[in-house]
């Protein structure tokens, strides 16, 4: 009779380890796959920022062709924009945002002339 019952106890204990172990594993992959949502969400939302900050210093340059501003502020964040052609013609600039935490990068290429913005290279480094 106490061999039934070790025998009983073994497997319930078997089946309780193996149970916990899937469980806990299950647990974990669905907390990567979480973050790797949140991530792959918080990097896209900053390359939205990005995006709008080049618009509106190109905006500004379009009125300006003087224009030089090193930072522009947005609701969502802040950028800072870096010159490497800075005008009054043709222009090369990068913009890029303030956090470090999922930064994204992009430079733009575009000549300015009397009647508006001609965009010649616009690409994520």
């Amino acid at each position: 009779m106490t061999q039934k019952g070790f025998v009983a106890v073994s497997i319930v204990l078997i089946l309780i380890s193996v149970t916990i172990a899937i469980a806990s594993t299950i647990t974990y992959l669905a907390i990567g796959e979480a973050q790797s949502g949140l991530s792959l969400f918080k990097g896209e939302d900053n390359l939205t920022l990005v995006e709008g900050c080049l618009e509106d210093v190109m905006l500004k340059i379009r009125s300006d062709s003087a224009f030089n501003g090193t930072t522009v502020a947005r609701p969502e964040g802040t950028c800072s924009i870096t010159y490497t052609s800075g005008g009054p013609v043709n222009w090369d600039i990068t913009a890029a945002s303030v956090t470090t935490a999922f930064q994204r990068k992009i430079q733009v290429q575009f000549t300015r002339n009397p009647t508006g913005i001609v965009l010649t290279n616009w690409k994520e480094i």
